[in-house]
């Protein structure tokens, strides 16, 4: 299958209302898993193709998304905004960031942005007030930020998650139209998993706030439906289209991969992540969003000293699938990092670039891109190349006939970490550091 034929043929992770046009990237990850048939886009930095780069008004680890003429991403400001690259490697903290004394909590900002995108101009800037106290900004807290969320918009409206703070809905002017609740928990990690929208829901993975995956109505906030037990997670949600045409709701939680009936919140089918004898599931950290064509789910998982594993399985299944609609599974995978398909490959980067055929399962490509791994980016597809921004070490541009390296992008000038995944829209690239917001593209 050609890598165009395979854009075409996408289906859809996020439905989305028919008011976005095919030109925006509405969520995370887009509206198709990472994916964008944008040919020409660059794959070097030059003066030439930066065509603006605008310091945030905060810190941040949440992808951009755009809409129309605008970009949104959310940011946090005040307290914990000093993410920066120093003695623990080029993507960690160290003393660059991590030494610094963090302030004072109560002075904690969280942010909703709208950019123009022709210039980055701020269009408006929207505080929420948090809901203290937080999780200190310690340890793991200081690899990202209490904006870690994606934000999701149908084209009318734009919805923020701020795990215990809650689900905001604005208008594209910057009125706030709703709040809603979705639990009171929070984890020394932190709170990161972007909503997802489908028809009249925003669903929400609430697993470290209350365990609870929660619908609620887009129009109102109300509470639709909730799925309780969940376990602790940070993937993303996504909705996928099955072969008989009907909607499911797939996330990555510990030990298994789960679906839902998107309309009610019913527990359709659930999959054991890795066979038993290597320890079942994907361990308890669970942090990478599955992907989908074609009825089938495809999800990686494992790190540390869970073993890494990846999954291809038949939606539209019923009770316990494991042994039934498991079309592979294989020894490759990554904790936190999301996989991207390109064409006939089930690619993601975590240092080396890794492709698995989505066929069977067996190792297609494998190359070495850095030195580092546990990344938090995910690699995006546009039009015939791969993109792999990293945390520290710049993007890597890599074709997807021969998979070999076509050029690098160096931000040597930023010593931010970029945790968050690109977005692509009508022929541009929109990178965001922990201070900066990048536009790249040909003029």
């Amino acid at each position: 299958m050609s890598i165009a034929r395979s854009v075409l043929a996408l289906s859809c992770v996020t439905l989305l209302a028919a008011s976005t046009v095919a030109e925006d990237w509405p969520g995370f990850r887009g509206s198709s898993g990472g994916r964008s048939d944008d040919k020409n886009l660059p794959v070097e930095r030059s003066k030439e193709n930066l065509l603006w780069k605008i310091k945030l008004p905060g810190a941040g680890t949440s992808s951009p998304i755009t809409t129309g003429d605008k970009i949104i991403l959310t940011c946090n400001a005040g307290y914990g905004t000093a993410i920066t690259r120093g003695m623990s490697g080029k993507g960690g903290g160290g003393k660059g960031g991590f030494g610094k004394d963090p302030g004072d909590q109560t002075k904690l900002e969280l942010l909703v942005v709208c950019l123009d995108r022709k210039n980055g101009e701020v269009l408006w800037k929207k505080e929420v007030k948090p809901k203290l106290p937080e999780t200190p900004f310690t340890g793991m807290m200081r690899e990202h930020s209490y904006a870690s969320s994606t934000a999701v918009t149908d084209g009318k409206n734009v919805y923020v998650f701020f795990g215990k703070t809650g689900v905001f809905a604005f208008d594209l002017d910057g009125e706030q139209l709703w709040q809603a609740d979705v639990g009171t928990g929070k984890h020394f990690w932190g709170s990161a998993s972007s909503p997802v929208l489908y028809k009249d829901l925003v669903i929400v993975n609430a697993s470290i706030e209350s365990k609870s995956l929660v619908a609620l109505d887009k129009k109102t906030g109300k509470e639709v439906w909730r799925q309780k037990g969940l376990g602790t997670s940070w993937a993303s949600p996504v909705v996928v289209e099955t072969k008989r045409g009907q909607h499911e709701v797939v996330i990555n939680v510990p030990g298994k991969i789960a679906a839902y009936d998107p309309a009610t919140g019913k527990e359709l089918w659930t999959c054991q992540g890795v066979v038993a004898e290597r320890g079942g599931g994907f361990g308890a950290y669970t942090a990478s969003t599955p992907v989908a064509q074609g009825g089938v789910v495809y999800a990686i998982g494992g790190g540390g000293p869970t073993p890494s594993a990846a999954l291809a399985i038949k939606a539209g299944g019923s009770g316990d699938v494991t042994k039934t609609h498991v079309v592979w599974k294989a020894k490759a995978g990554a904790c936190n990092c999301s996989p991207v398909l390109v064409g006939d490959y089930l690619c993601w980067v975590d240092g080396s670039m890794t492709c698995l055929n989505i066929a069977d399962g067996t190792s297609a490509h494998k190359v070495r891109l850095y030195d580092g791994r546990n990344e938090y980016v995910s690699a995006v597809l546009a039009g015939d190349k791969i993109y792999a921004l990293t945390r520290g070490d710049g993007m890597f541009v890599v074709s997807t006939d021969k998979f070999e390296k076509l050029g690098h992008f160096d931000f040597a000038d930023d010593n931010s970490i970029f945790n968050a995944s690109p977005a692509i829209s009508d022929g541009r690239m929109y990178l965001r550091s922990n201070q900066y917001l990048y536009c790249i593209g040909k003029k």
